[in-house]
């Protein structure tokens, strides 16, 4: 099967991450965040557009971030911590994959590869030596 968003089309809850604790600490995050950030499950809402476009919703703590992009194109992405990054999201084989060349103003990427395995969206966050693994379930 090609490659295509309409695979990630609905929404999709967490239910678990693998190695979040050291991921957060990579990136920075104060230890009270991450206390707090423990609790949180995310809701992702995928559309694909007529027109090529995507929209891609994240609620998380009450709150909504909506991205609207087109594979391929680079632009910037509202992120959870409330900052907007250069971003760029792509096929790479049945893996959309996005990439963000310069996450935390040093030129360190930050990659998120996102594939279907089942009936579970899986994700791999990766960021300097650091591998986040998360899956959601489609609601």
């Amino acid at each position: 099967m090609a490659a295509s968003a309409v695979q990630f089309s609905g929404t999709w809850k967490h239910q678990h991450s693998q190695n979040l604790e050291a991921f957060m600490a990579a990136l920075g995050t104060p230890p009270s965040m991450r206390t707090r950030s423990r609790g949180f499950e995310p809701k992702v809402e995928v559309k694909e557009h007529n027109n090529g476009w995507i929209t891609w919703s994240t609620t998380f703590n009450g709150k909504t971030i909506t991205n609207h992009f087109q594979l391929g194109s680079e632009f910037y992405e509202d992120t959870g911590d409330g900052k907007k990054r250069k971003v760029v999201y792509f096929w790479d084989k049945c893996q959309l994959v996005s990439v963000f060349k310069d996450w935390d103003g040093t030129g360190a990427p930050l990659t998120i590869s996102r594939w279907m395995d089942g009936h579970n969206v899986m994700a791999e966050v990766n960021f300097r030596d650091v591998t986040l693994k998360r899956i959601y379930r489609k609601l």
